[in-house]
């Protein structure tokens, strides 16, 4: 007992003398086996600010501590091993469970409801990560508001030759940014293996990609050897918009050959047209359809940005998605592949 009073103080300690909000502090809540030692608790420990409306457990904190060390340590081995297998790593981690798991709810306040879907808070990870969605449940786990995977294609096929991923140091700086240029690669089979749902039948269709909360999309893309973009994009819709939560369809990636001249408003306009028409041709359940996006380029003109507004208004798109990787590599002169670098 003495042993645990005096670790209880030590941390008590530390984090009092962390600031938060401008002076304001948190500490941590203290638990006793008996009601004289709650008292004196009470008494040595300053009350929690009225503005608190979680107490942050001194084991949370202790783990915290311990995992950002551990992160001073991993990173740096990470960064000794080839990019694409340290990718591959972090993704098969991810996958098997490998991975800090948020066990705290968000505050309500980081909430928010869009398309009529509930977000737990507004930060999420983008598509290219886990592009052959082997690691949903354990990427939502760590506390992202959402997940997307993919781009997802009808027929598998294994991305652009290696290396595709490359780490580029700004120059005069100690920035370093994650070139890729993967391609887009086929992940329905573990969209099946992990779903709740059953495949679509004559039955209403559900949402269901993931066997818990959190909310996925899935990012649609066509094969590099297509001749028809739109029926790949159909196609996706009809077999993967069961597990989505919301959809996009992807026409901004460099890394597939004629790919961003379906950006133009005549082929966008015809190309979202055939995919709403293949939504909305499906019986959905009391949710409903999954809201459509269109992911664009950043490295757009004026002109360009104009056009997609206007098939985005004029087909009542539920919403546009950037940013994709660009092809300008400002301060990164020393490469010559053609690769996406991912543009702030």
């Amino acid at each position: 007992m003495a042993a645990r009073k005096l670790f209880r103080d030590y941390l008590a300690k530390r984090v009092s003398s962390s600031s938060i909000g401008g002076g304001a502090r948190r500490y941590c809540s203290s638990s006793s086996s008996s009601a004289s030692s709650s008292a004196a608790a009470s008494e040595s420990y300053p009350r929690i600010p009225h503005f608190s409306k979680r107490v942050i457990p001194c084991y949370s904190l202790f783990h915290s501590g311990w995992l950002f060390s551990a992160t001073k340590l991993v990173n740096p081995l990470f960064a000794l091993l080839d990019a694409e297998f340290a990718h591959t790593l972090a993704v098969s981690a991810a996958a098997r469970g490998w991975v800090p798991r948020e066990k705290r709810p968000d505050p309500s306040n980081l909430g928010l409801e869009v398309w009529g879907r509930k977000f737990s808070n507004p930060v999420g990870l983008a598509a290219g990560f886990d592009k052959n969605a082997e690691a949903v449940e354990g990427l939502l786990g760590m506390g992202f508001g959402f997940v997307e995977v993919g781009s997802v294609t009808p027929v598998p096929q294994e991305g652009n030759p290696k290396p595709r991923i490359f780490r580029l140091r700004k120059e005069g700086e100690g920035i370093v940014v994650v070139a890729k240029r993967l391609g887009a690669q086929h992940g329905k089979r573990k969209l099946d293996e992990t779903s709740s749902t059953s495949p679509v039948s004559g039955d209403d269709v559900k949402h269901g990609g993931k066997a818990g909360p959190g909310i996925l999309g899935v990012n649609l893309g066509k094969n590099k050897t297509s001749e028809d973009a739109a029926a790949d994009y159909v196609q996706g819709v009809h077999t993967l918009s069961q597990y989505a939560d919301y959809l996009v369809i992807n026409v901004s990636s460099p890394n597939t050959p004629g790919l961003r001249m379906l950006q133009g408003r005549k082929q966008l306009k015809d190309l979202v047209k055939k995919v709403q028409a293949a939504r909305d041709e499906m019986q959905w359940a009391e949710d409903g359809s999954p809201p459509l996006l269109v992911k664009i380029a950043p490295d757009l003109s004026k002109e360009d940005l104009e056009d997609i507004a206007a098939v985005a208004l004029a087909l009542r798109l539920d919403g546009l998605a950037e940013l994709s990787e660009c092809l300008e590599r400002d301060g990164f002169k020393n490469i010559l592949e053609a690769v996406g670098t991912d543009c702030r």
